[in-house]
């Protein structure tokens, strides 16, 4: 009986150790963290813009840390920007960073003692834009969530993604359909400082309007970096405009409603995004190649909140070009520049909120040869012992042809008017007539010697020929007379 007592009691001791260690493990696994994607809007048309929230549920755990990589679809799907304002994370082990090329995202964020304990922890915003239609799954490939307890424990159980649907917009019917009346306390609201709610601005000031309607008695207005966020200030009598001072970099969403008999209308959102912050320079190199006249700029420059949108390029003080950041995407840029002497670089990268950084440099470029005409080969002809260009040779030849041509033409005009003197002097010479012609022939015969010792020098040209041979039959024709004259 003692002996059944005593193993009794041992059963139930075990027992209630079992139950006890039981109980424990199941408030520790109670207490687990969960990672979700959250969307505003999660429906778009190619290139519209959403807005994603990374959130954490620390489910009543303290937590101090909690890193993730997260996959997009690349070709659906294309960061803008990426957004650390309203996280709850102060300390980035590794600065959230993103690919568009390989459509990943990746972050590695912490906070000191005690940690965050919560079920509504912003630790990033995401800005995407729609490239084309499909459904664009965003999930979560690897994630922690790390406990405060010293020994990094990952208390992380769950993490659930996000699907965006990208569909065309909607043809309008060509026959009207009635559309239901808009709420009579629906707000709409606007910025005269930020007038646009996708594009970035450095005015960390900004001013909401919106309308009141009839018979609204107060409004209630919000401000937070939580698309899915309420509005909790109530201000009544009902105001129409509101400005917030001073707001820290990121997207924010100014969400505001209306009561009307005592019951509070639908929630208007309106967001602005925020960025006061240069980008940040971290080295900038300018090479010039005075062989090729390129100059190289090497630039890392990022901007973590809107992002780069533009470069600029000076030369002494001058715009030279305007490049867009993508140009810029492998951090080199090249182009062509030629002005001789000592220049002044510049560059000057503007991100898209207008923040903008420079950094400069100097290079010298000397002057660029003038062209040279292209040298010819000549054909050369040799005489001899001479050596002369064949061009040289038939102007030679072409300059003895005109002189030769010039000459006979002035030998025919003094053959003619010497002919003509004598036909008069002939006709004249009546009683004297034999002594005319034997003077006629002297000069016949004279001037076909000339000729004569002309041809022993060259070629006779046709002209020169005509002429000796009229000459010739003048002289046979002066002869006959001459024996003429003798016989009577």
């Amino acid at each position: 009986m003692a002996f059944k007592k005593i193993t009794t009691k041992k059963v139930a001791y075990y027992v209630a150790i079992f139950a006890f260690g039981v109980f424990l493990l199941g408030r520790n696994g109670a207490h687990a963290a969960t990672l979700q994607i959250n969307a505003n809007p999660v429906s778009l048309s190619p290139g519209g813009i959403a807005t994603l929230s990374i959130v954490l549920n620390s489910e009543g755990v303290a937590i101090n840390n909690a890193d993730a990589r997260i996959v997009f679809p690349a070709d659906l799907l294309e960061v803008i920007s990426i957004s650390k304002g309203g996280s709850i994370f102060s300390l980035w082990v590794e600065e959230p960073v993103y690919s568009n090329v390989t459509g990943i995202i990746t972050f590695n964020g912490g906070i000191p003692a005690p940690g965050f304990t919560g079920s509504y922890g912003t630790a990033l915003s995401v800005v995407v834009k729609a490239k084309k239609t499909g459904q664009a799954d965003l999930i979560f490939s690897d994630a922690a969530v790390r406990a405060n307890d010293g020994l990094g424990t990952d208390v992380l159980t769950a993490k659930t993604g996000k699907t965006i649907s990208i569909t065309e917009k909607e043809t309008p019917s060509i026959t009207a359909t009635p559309t239901p009346a808009p709420s009579s306390t629906a707000l709409h609201i606007t910025s005269p400082t930020h007038p646009s709610q996708e594009l970035w601005y450095k005015d960390s000031s900004p001013i909401y309007r919106w309308n009141i309607p009839t018979g609204v008695t107060a409004i209630q207005t919000g401000i937070d970096n939580n698309a899915f966020g309420v509005p909790r200030v109530t201000y009544s009598p009902a105001i129409k405009e509101r400005t917030i001072a001073d707001l820290e970099d990121g997207v924010w969403y100014f969400k505001a409603r209306a009561r009307k008999d005592g019951v509070w209308g639908p929630t208007s959102t309106y967001i602005v995004r925020i960025d006061t912050t240069i980008p940040k320079k971290n080295d900038v190199v300018f090479s010039y190649d005075d062989t090729k006249k390129v100059l190289t700029i090497n630039a890392d420059i990022i901007d973590e909140m809107s992002g780069l949108d533009y470069y600029e390029i000076h030369i002494n003080g001058a715009l030279l070009q305007k490049v867009p950041a993508g140009d810029f995407a492998s951090g080199s840029y090249e182009l062509a520049v030629n002005t001789p002497g000592d220049n002044t670089v510049t560059l000057v990268a503007v991100d898209r909120a207008g923040n903008s950084v420079e950094a400069s440099g100097v290079f010298s470029a000397t002057a660029a040869p003038e062209p040279t005409a292209p040298v010819r080969e000549q054909l050369l002809v040799i005489i001899g012992s001479f050596t002369i260009p064949a061009i040289y040779l038939i102007l030679i030849i072409l300059l003895i042809i005109l002189a030769s041509a010039i000459g006979a033409f002035i030998l025919g005009q003094h053959y003619c008017k010497h002919r003509n003197k004598l036909k008069t002097r002939t006709a004249l010479a009546k009683g004297d007539g034999a002594k005319v012609l034997l003077t006629l022939k002297k000069r016949l015969e004279k001037h076909l010697e000339i000729l004569q010792r002309t041809r022993h020098s060259r070629i006779l040209s046709k002209e020169e020929r005509d002429i000796k041979e009229a000459i010739e039959g003048d002289l046979d024709e002066v002869d006959r007379a001459i024996e003429k004259r003798r016989a009577e």
